[in-house]
């Protein structure tokens, strides 16, 4: 649990203090409101290893966003009875330079915590998912979001997802953020389903 905190906190740092890396002609095609993966040097990546450990699981975004745009809801989402249902998270302001908002999100033991940060101020929010376990792949998938992709105001957007099926230990079907969040045929297949998603607001 240690590690995890440390490993957060560290994370909580490169979102400060990493500068906007990756594919911006690409985000810039999509529109003003924008969110794609930040490529972390070797350097940053190596100091999130030392300090949470090679296992550690987690990715950091960047995001840009419209005049438009005050803030957006970060949750956590448990898929439940055919619909999805928040189970955690926080609303992340927008107040700063669009070019310095940064989110994180980290996966625990059994627990997933999102970090985020936009230039002025920071938050970091822990949900807990209940008994799970990941210290296997049997039954289990987890998958993030790797491509830019446009945020669209008012919409979830997806950004990671795991999944979870007793009958699964010869190989699990996993659908990559967008296309697995938005299959309820798929979903309820499942014995389990979580998320973590944005949605901008105006």
């Amino acid at each position: 649990m240690k590690k995890l905190l440390l490993a957060s906190l560290v994370l909580a740092v490169l979102l400060s203090g990493c500068a906007g890396r990756g594919s911006d002609k690409q985000a810039e095609d999509l529109g003003e409101n924008t969110i794609r993966p930040l490529e972390l040097t070797e350097d940053e990546e190596a100091l999130l290893d030392l300090i949470g450990g090679s296992g550690t699981e987690y990715s950091v975004y960047q995001l840009t966003a419209g005049e438009t745009i005050t803030g957006g809801q970060i949750e956590v989402l448990s898929w439940e009875n055919g619909s999805w249902r928040v189970t955690g998270g926080g609303t992340a302001a927008i107040s700063g330079p669009s070019d310095q908002l940064r989110l994180g999100i980290v996966l625990g033991a059994e627990d997933i915590r999102i970090n985020w940060q936009d230039g002025s101020s920071q938050f970091s929010v822990t949900t807990s998912l209940g008994e799970i376990d990941r210290s296997t792949g049997n039954g289990s998938g987890r998958t993030w979001l790797e491509e830019a992709q446009a945020l669209t105001p008012g919409e979830r957007t997806p950004l990671y997802l795991e999944v979870y099926q007793k009958d699964g230990e010869d190989g699990l079907s996993l659908f990559a953020p967008p296309d697995g969040f938005f299959d309820p045929e798929y979903l309820n297949s499942l014995d389990r389903a979580y998320a973590v998603t944005i949605t901008l607001e105006e």
